[in-house]
Parts: structure tokens; C-alpha cells; sequence
């Protein structure tokens, strides 16, 4: 499972907190960078990862992000954006 973290600094911040229960990459690309989640065999392994991130957003002031499962994109929303917080385009 990946999710689509915009700034690299927030998405190295994912990378650290989930690497604690999941293996974890970081994959930065010109695009976007995906953090990588590997589940584990637990049945409810998908809803604490989920719970997890959703509270990570919250904290980060991102409102939502953009995640894939099984080949399906999602899109997990949690608390308001913050866009004071939010790192400013390169011109």
C-alpha cells in the first residue's frame, strides 16, 4: 500500500512513524513521493495503518491525501488544511 505525500520533509516524517510497526519506504520522485507500507497477516493490520495515518494528517495540517490498495486509489481526509503550513512553490 503507498500513499502520496506532497513535501519530502512530511513524507520522511510518515516514513518515521510507521517504521516502527511496518516495513516502510520512501520513494521520492519529480512527481510526488510515495511512502510504501508493507501489511502485515493480521486481518485488522489495514484499519490501524489507516487509523495511524489518519491521525498523522490531522497532526500535519494536510486535510487529505492520496492512497493506493490493491491497485485502487483513495483518498483518506482527517482534520483542516493548515495552508500557512504548507512549504511554498518553486517558482
Amino acid at each position: 500500500m503507498q500513499f502520496e505525500i506532497p513535501d519530502l520533509a512530511a513524507a520522511a516524517r510518515l516514513t518515521r512513524l510507521l517504521a516502527g510497526l511496518w516495513h516502510v519506504s520512501l520513494h521520492d520522485r519529480s512527481d510526488i513521493n510515495l511512502v510504501v507500507a508493507v501489511l502485515r497477516s493480521d486481518p485488522l493490520d489495514l484499519a490501524v495503518l489507516l487509523r495511524t495515518v489518519e491521525a498523522w494528517i490531522r497532526e500535519e495540517s494536510l486535510c487529505a491525501i492520496r492512497f493506493e490498495v490493491d491497485g485502487r486509489e483513495y483518498v483518506l481526509a482527517a482534520g483542516e488544511a493548515d495552508w500557512a503550513a504548507i512549504p511554498a512553490a518553486i517558482a
